[in-house]
């Protein structure tokens, strides 16, 4: 996907392709170019501050091994964490914010839309493992809730409530309904969203997923598999699902696609998947391959395919988004965007730490660079195409 799809407003994180797998005992997993970044180097990218995650990831090690060596715990090697704590100088770590285990500063709460969400378990790991460096303590708080006169709106009390309690700040996964109301109830602290529509931009600090390159990145993988009837089920809900789809139907284009771009509306609910995936398989044009708003909603359509006899992949091309524990199973083996959450909330942690101490510079917008993970869901080509019998009338 062309960067040129963003704004010049935008800051498009320069690390955010970097794969980690690291390992709470120190291991490395698969490592990916870039993974080194001198000082100059984050300057001009525009990142004044590493994170803990960039830290780890110089030496391919976990956070977890790179955070005990900045305490100078007794079972790292001395080596060790002098090499640590150079990296931590060159890529600008705030060594002076690192506190002692015992020490806690005060309480950070997460606001989720809903628990059910498998993605939000991966964001709230690396913000703990950020915020934990700085003595922090992380909360996930589920602000839905169901009122007669609107169909969900966000729980302001609890929010005020937290206010009331002393907490540092808020990270907000997602976008939340009634965010005037929202924004009213956070009253002076800090809220840093992770995750959330490019429409709350400039309000206050946003690290987004990259959607135009996510979908981009589905439509170039089908496309090259000779897929050309593909569709999007997603579009509603949220206003993260209808920016998917727009960039869906924009990846379509590049491709001279566009006229037969098709979305069928969706959330990101698996009944709601499975009702959209029904639609678009009984129609009398079915396309080969789906692209959903997420990985649930993606096992939605799988659920309607298996129910209306379409073999995944060889009859139709399923793909989801998010990379969840879902997509990897062994039962749906999904192709997913993998949204890169632990660079998403390490620095959507770093810039809360960064308000909470009082920094007071402009809203920062920053937008993370998702990969595909290709799986079996999206191992065949289209279908075959096979001639419909012409009926013939009797006089």
């Amino acid at each position: 996907m062309s960067s040129d799809a963003h704004a010049s407003d935008d800051h498009v994180d320069p690390v955010s392709d970097t794969s980690r797998a690291a390992t709470e005992d120190g291991s490395s997993g698969q490592m990916i170019d870039n993974l080194r970044r001198t000082q100059e180097q984050m300057i001009s990218d525009g990142q004044e501050r590493g994170t803990l995650r960039d830290v780890a990831d110089s030496l391919g090690i976990s956070s977890a091994v790179a955070l005990r060596a900045l305490r100078g715990a007794a079972e790292i090697k001395p080596q060790m964490a002098a090499r640590v704590r150079e990296a931590a100088e060159r890529l600008h770590f705030p060594l002076d914010e690192l506190s002692e285990e015992t020490e806690h500063r005060g309480v950070v709460a997460v606001l989720v839309n809903t628990m059910r969400n498998t993605w939000i378990s991966d964001l709230v790991r690396s913000i703990r493992i950020e915020l934990t460096a700085t003595g922090r303590t992380v909360v996930v708080v589920p602000t839905r809730r169901r009122i007669p006169e609107y169909p969900v709106a966000a729980d302001t009390d609890a929010i005020e409530n937290l206010v009331h309690l002393g907490v540092d700040g808020f990270l907000m996964i997602s976008d939340l309904a009634d965010m005037d109301h929202v924004l009213e109830a956070t009253g002076s602290r800090p809220l840093v969203g992770i995750g959330c529509s490019r429409s709350l931009a400039g309000r206050f600090d946003t690290v987004r997923i990259d959607d135009e390159v996510g979908q981009g990145l589905l439509v170039d993988h089908l496309v090259g598999l000779g897929h050309r009837e593909i569709a999007h089920v997603g579009g509603v809900g949220a206003e993260v699902a209808r920016e998917r789809a727009e960039a869906f139907r924009k990846a379509m284009e590049r491709h001279g696609l566009g006229d037969i771009a098709r979305v069928e509306p969706g959330d990101f609910t698996e009944q709601v998947g499975q009702t959209a995936g029904s639609m678009l398989l009984r129609g009398s044009k079915v396309p080969t391959a789906v692209t959903c708003s997420n990985d649930v909603s993606a096992i939605g359509v799988l659920a309607a395919a298996a129910e209306a006899g379409y073999a995944v992949p060889e009859s139709l091309a399923v793909a989801g988004y998010g990379n969840t524990s879902l997509a990897s199973s062994g039962i749906a083996e999904l192709t997913s965007v993998d949204p890169n959450s632990s660079r998403l909330g390490a620095l959507a942690a770093q810039y809360l730490v960064e308000r909470i101490s009082g920094h007071d510079g402009p809203a920062r917008d920053v937008a993370v660079a998702p990969s595909l993970v290709a799986r079996r869901t999206t191992s065949a080509g289209p279908r075959p195409e096979t001639v419909r019998r012409k009926r013939i009338s009797v006089d």
